[in-house]
């Protein structure tokens, strides 16, 4: 095996025994425990990452390469509408929240007291935004967005009725299916975002 496939394994190995100790509860874990977890050297772990918040930021990239987020964001983009797109979108968290619920409760339950973890999460919260931001120039383009509405203000409104906080009250909280998630939030951004009779 050539050296890049072994530094290639050792890094999967790393972020995947992170996965598996946040998925335990762990979600504070030192990159000590991290590495012993992974069978690899502490200095192994700093080979591979400059610090946790690279190492968090880097975890949630490879929940997403599993997750095959990139596949997602480009059935998104190939939408036909902006419509389409907001409707990709609400099911694409409808389809994986699930797979990414258990590292972002983790995450959220000790953000606030770790700089390194809040890096990577606001670091996912704008790429979001971003995304919903992409979204609502769409539905402009195609001259569908609700009259007194305004771009910033319809991505607010997207980015916040498809986090992954909403689909965990709904979903988790309240027991909705996929499908009734998917139809209720989908209805409620149409009717809040589009220009529509």
């Amino acid at each position: 095996m050539s050296s890049d496939g072994s530094k290639l394994d050792t890094r999967t190995r790393i972020l995947d025994s992170a996965l598996e100790l946040m998925r335990a509860g762990a979600s504070n874990a030192s990159l000590v425990q991290i590495a012993k977890a992974a069978g690899v050297s502490r200095q192994a772990v700093y080979l591979h990452f400059a610090d946790r918040a690279d190492l968090y930021v880097a975890l949630v990239r490879h929940v997403d390469e599993q997750r095959d987020l990139a596949g997602a964001l480009r059935r998104l983009a190939a939408a036909p509408t902006g419509e389409a797109a907001l409707q990709e979108a609400v099911d694409m968290q409808a389809r994986m929240n699930p797979a990414l619920w258990p590292l972002a409760t983790a995450m959220d339950a000790v953000r606030r007291q770790d700089e390194a973890i809040e890096r990577a999460w606001q670091d996912r919260l704008a790429d979001r935004l971003e995304g919903a931001r992409d979204i609502a120039r769409r539905i402009e383009a195609d001259g569908a967005l609700r009259p007194g509405l305004d771009v910033d203000t319809a991505a607010d409104l997207i980015w916040a009725m498809i986090s992954l906080r909403t689909w965990e009250d709904l979903v988790i909280g309240r027991d909705w299916s996929a499908e009734r998630y998917r139809q209720h939030i989908g209805g409620g951004l149409r009717r809040m975002i589009l220009d529509k009779p």
